[in-house]
């Protein structure tokens, strides 16, 4: 097995190997504009696209996307900006991958088209640690940032069905806790969590915001 990355910077190529040269599993690193067609590429079981959309023309996005699905051997991640821009290039993506014949298996529990309608948008956040550089290139002094994202994961396979995907921060605690879920139905359900449901409450107490609500629960 191998990674095979793509990069237009002769710069970051070069520390990118560096950085990786001892990495498991080895990693090729290819001269790639991605404003352009792509190169002839094998198929990886994984393919990744993350924070790219954003920086190409429209009329290229579709091609970016329809490139990288042909040299997915499994499952094709597309990660975007949390924002409501991210969104809507990740359901462009979305749409043209299922008509691909892809199946949704993240973050959506269904290939329906998505419930939410702006103002509202589908989005994610996590906490992730600055190091002194990072505070002070974007001159802040916490240590840490939450990083909103929005993705969507298409595998040529059906995925493992799950009861929801929380959608929104749970509320609550103790013997009650609200969930916000995207439903395999195709819709958008609170569902509430009680010391009547048991097991399903301890499991509740635990959930965060962009976990999956496991099938059965």
């Amino acid at each position: 097995a191998a990674a095979t990355l793509l990069e237009g910077s002769a710069a970051f190529r070069d520390w990118g190997a560096r950085l990786a040269g001892d990495a498991v599993p080895p990693t090729e690193w290819r001269a790639a504009d991605l404003a352009q067609p792509l190169p002839q590429l094998p198929a990886h079981d994984l393919v990744i696209l993350s924070y790219v959309l954003d920086e190409l023309a429209p009329d290229r996005r579709g091609a970016l996307v329809d490139g990288l699905w042909a040299a997915t051997g499994d499952l094709l991640l597309i990660v975007e900006p949390g924002t409501p821009a991210g969104w809507r290039r990740i359901l462009d993506a979305r749409s043209r991958l299922i008509a691909a014949g892809g199946h949704v298996v993240a973050p959506c529990p269904h290939d329906r088209d998505c419930p939410l309608v702006e103002p509202d948008w589908c989005h994610f956040s996590q906490r992730v640690a600055r190091s002194r550089i990072h505070r002070q290139a974007k001159g802040g002094e916490v240590p840490w940032e939450d990083e909103k994202f929005a993705y969507v994961a298409v595998s040529r396979h059906p995925g493992v069905p799950i009861a929801g995907r929380i959608i929104a921060p749970p509320r609550g605690a103790g013997s009650r806790i609200d969930l916000r879920l995207c439903a395999p139905e195709g819709g958008v359900v609170e569902r509430t969590v009680t010391k009547r449901d048991g097991a399903v409450l301890k499991a509740a107490r635990r959930l965060r915001w962009g976990d999956a609500l496991d099938s059965g629960s």
